[in-house]
């Protein structure tokens, strides 16, 4: 099942890693390296976006921000928050603990995606 994806990453290797593996299972990825270029990218794309991945912390708008504004103005979206600075606990939405293996994290965006719902 290919899918558009958004990704919110300032760390240029976890977003570079990231994105060639999604490319890799054959999903289309829309990339950012902060949280106002993310919203940004949402707001100019005029199709479907599945799943927004992105960092809790980042420039500009922080990734909690970005998931509140995004879900506002794409109902249907989901979403996969990932953090190295912090633990998933407090954090109502599916979580993935960076770094991540390859491996882990195809499976963790696989779950998201088959998930029974938007997040709302």
């Amino acid at each position: 099942m290919s899918c558009i994806i958004l990704i919110a990453e300032d760390d240029v290797l976890i977003r570079n890693s990231a994105r060639m593996l999604l490319q890799a299972d054959g999903h289309d990825v829309l990339v950012a390296r902060d949280g106002d270029e993310a919203l940004k990218l949402s707001r100019e794309y005029q199709g479907e976006i599945d799943i927004l991945l992105t960092a809790v912390k980042l420039p500009g708008i922080d990734g909690l921000e970005l998931v509140a504004q995004i879900v506002k103005e794409r109902p249907g979206i989901k979403i996969l928050v990932m953090s190295s600075k912090i633990s998933g606990e407090g954090i109502n939405l599916p979580f993935l603990s960076k770094p991540f293996s390859p491996a882990g994290f195809r499976e963790k965006v696989r779950e998201v995606l088959k998930g029974d719902g938007p997040v709302s």
